[in-house]
Formats: structure tokens, C-alpha cells, sequence
């Protein structure tokens, strides 16, 4: 059993390192604005970028309902009833993080390259996808929450106690992850790099299964 729940955390991380890639795709090109939903970059960058990081996202979402299964067995373990019933909400955000990443991430730019190809200008192109936004926002906003009720428990996990883990672990995650982009984007500001800093946040979701892993390996040694 240990053996099957450690290699599940690990598909996890590594689901969570491929939507990293598919941010990066999406942000790290030169001229590229990170903070831009809408950015006239788009018309310069190849599609390719938008359809490889859909396609990142898919298969990570796909990796990481596996470090979701390790997640929620090692909830069933150390946590009450009512808790393991919270994390079963994971599971819709774990599921729904390859619409939310195409929203966020490539729907913006194929509309605005599909509006140009068709002969519209830069300004229909921006109106349109500021059209958008507001339709898809709500979805993608219930998905985040979703997801991030994964952290919730697992921080109350690490913090009791109850995982026996370290309390480090805390920064094993969301939080260490957001700390390592703002340190990134400190260090490469101006430069084409900087706009790696976006994806640290997709790393900080695989980065939960990992305290996953650590409790495996423990509960392994115990016996």
C-alpha cells in the first residue's frame, strides 16, 4: 500500500511541474507582461506555445488526481470524518484545473490571434476578450477555491500535529511556492525570465503531494 500511495504522490508533483512548464509557455517570452490578461505580445507569439500548455494541462490534471488519491487516504488517516468529507471538494478542483488553466492561460490569446487572422484590429481583438473575461471568471474562481481546499486541510493536518510531520511543511506548498516567485521575479525583473514567476504557484500545488510522500515514507518506516 505504502509503495502505491508514494508513487501516486510523485505523479501529483510531476502533474504539478507540467502545468509549470505550461505557465511558462504561456509567460516567458520576450516582451511578454505576466500581469497582462490581455497582452499585444499574443499577435507575435506562435500558437504553438498556447496549444503545447493546454495540452501540459491536461495531462498534469490528470497526474495530479493521482497525488489527490495519496492526499485523501493520508486524510482518512490522521483526520475526523468531517475533514476527509471537505477534502473530497479537492477532487472537482483538482479536476477542473485544466479548464481553469485554459481559461487563464490560452483563452486569451486564441481569441485574440483568431480575431487578427480573421483581418480585426488589435482594439476588436482586446474588446473581445474583455468580453469574455467576465463570463469565465466565475467558473474559474469556484475551481480555485475547490482546489485550494486541499491546502486548507492539509495545513490544518501539518500545524495540529496530527500529520507528525514537521511543521516546515507548511512552506511545502502554496505558500513557500508564492514566497520562491516573488523572489524570482525580484531577481529576474526586465528580463524575459521574470515572467517564470506566475508558474511558482502551479509548483506550489504539486508541492502538497510531496508532504504527502514524506508521510508515506514515514508511515512506511513505523511499519
Amino acid at each position: 500500500m505504502y509503495i502505491r500511495q508514494k508513487i501516486s504522490a510523485i505523479l501529483g508533483f510531476i502533474g504539478g511541474v507540467l502545468f509549470m512548464i505550461g505557465d511558462c509557455l504561456l509567460y516567458v517570452y520576450p516582451g511578454r507582461d505576466a500581469h497582462l490578461d490581455i497582452d499585444p505580445v499574443f499577435e507575435s507569439m506562435p500558437a504553438w506555445r498556447f496549444t503545447a500548455s493546454a495540452f501540459l494541462g491536461f495531462i498534469g490534471m490528470a497526474l495530479m488526481l493521482f497525488g489527490f488519491q495519496s492526499l485523501y487516504e493520508m486524510t482518512k488517516k490522521v483526520c475526523g470524518k468531517v475533514l476527509s468529507k471537505i477534502m473530497i471538494i479537492g477532487a472537482a478542483g483538482v479536476g477542473g484545473t485544466t479548464l481553469a488553466h485554459f481559461n487563464l492561460g490560452c483563452l486569451m490569446p486564441f481569441t485574440y490571434k483568431a480575431i487578427l487572422s480573421a483581418g480585426g484590429s488589435p482594439e476588436l481583438a482586446t474588446s473581445a476578450c474583455k468580453t469574455i473575461i467576465p463570463w469565465v471568471t466565475p467558473v474559474d474562481l469556484v475551481i480555485i477555491i475547490a482546489l485550494y481546499v486541499q491546502f486548507v486541510v492539509l495545513a490544518i493536518m501539518v500545524l495540529s500535529g496530527k500529520s507528525k510531520l514537521s511543521r516546515f511543511f507548511i512552506f511545502v506548498g502554496p505558500i513557500g511556492a508564492i514566497a520562491l516567485g516573488i523572489l524570482w521575479s525580484m531577481l529576474f525583473k526586465g528580463s524575459a525570465l521574470e515572467g517564470c514567476w506566475g508558474s511558482c504557484e502551479s509548483l506550489g500545488e504539486g508541492l502538497m503531494y510531496i508532504t504527502a510522500l514524506f508521510y508515506w515514507k514515514k508511515q512506511e518506516k513505523l511499519g
